[in-house]
């Protein structure tokens, strides 16, 4: 009889030495591997994972892989400029896994600018058919009154006037005329937009010798020139500097006598 309490004493003295082993094992910390994807499963690399509890570091490798040290309960996170926030929480048998899978949300990029390199017309969004002749808003004002817009500036005689009641009251009340100078006061401003585009102030200082505070005089001086309309119309630069030239000196000359 005291043998067999003298073995049981014995078996419990062992399972209780096993259960302190057992429980200091379970609170070690253990490695636990990961992987890291982001969309259609591509890794994500260069992802850095901090345990907040113990503060150890990790960062994903090539192929979104790494491991960490942690133990149950303990809380990871991954801050990244090119993911969202993530954490995951260590469970009981993570460290038993081969490797747990995480998939990561990317951020969306945020740009400073965008650069359209092709204007977008309403004929490229399908608005209006291929090929529509379009109009200024001083042109759209014309056609509104019964005005044709290609004969009322440069046009021949009559040839501008539609034969509608709204372009014979037009032209009566002096809407007409009005009409006609916001028109030809629209085309020589743009004009002026894409004459400024195309040659800086330094061009007529150096190569035409015009005075830097005469230069604005000169642009309003040639902006209307029946010739260098012409010329500007070309887009040929050459063209334009050749008319240019000729006009620069007659400025000049002008200039000249005027003081």
């Amino acid at each position: 009889m005291r043998k067999n309490t003298t073995n049981y004493k014995e078996v419990r003295s062992r399972a209780a030495a096993f259960l302190v082993v057992f429980s200091v094992c379970a609170s070690w910390a253990q490695q636990v591997n990961f992987r890291l994807v982001g969309i259609d499963s591509v890794p994500a690399v260069n992802v850095k994972v901090l345990n907040l509890v113990s503060e150890k570091t990790a960062v994903s490798d090539a192929n979104g892989e790494f491991s960490i040290e942690a133990k149950t309960d303990e809380l990871l996170v991954f801050p990244s400029e090119n993911f969202e926030y993530k954490r995951y929480l260590i469970k009981e048998g993570d460290a038993a896994k081969k490797q747990i899978t995480i998939v990561m949300i990317p951020k969306p990029i945020q740009l400073d600018d965008v650069v359209v390199l092709r204007s977008i017309n309403p004929e490229d969004l399908g608005l209006v058919p291929k090929g529509q002749k379009r109009y200024t808003v001083a042109e759209r004002r014309l056609r509104q009154a019964g005005i044709n817009p290609h004969a009322a500036v440069g046009g021949s005689g009559t040839a501008g006037f539609a034969l509608s009641v709204d372009g014979i009251i037009n032209s009566i009340n002096g809407r007409s005329k009005m009409l006609k100078k916001n028109l030809v006061i629209e085309r020589t401003e743009a004009r002026l937009v894409k004459f400024r585009s195309m040659f800086a102030d330094d061009y007529f200082t150096e190569k035409l010798h015009i005075r830097p505070e005469m230069v604005e005089g000169f642009r309003y001086y040639v902006i209307d020139d029946p010739k260098f309309i012409a010329a500007l119309k070309t887009n040929v630069k050459a063209k334009i500097e050749f008319c240019l030239v000729g006009m620069a000196q007659k400025y000049n000359e002008l200039n000249d006598e005027t003081e």
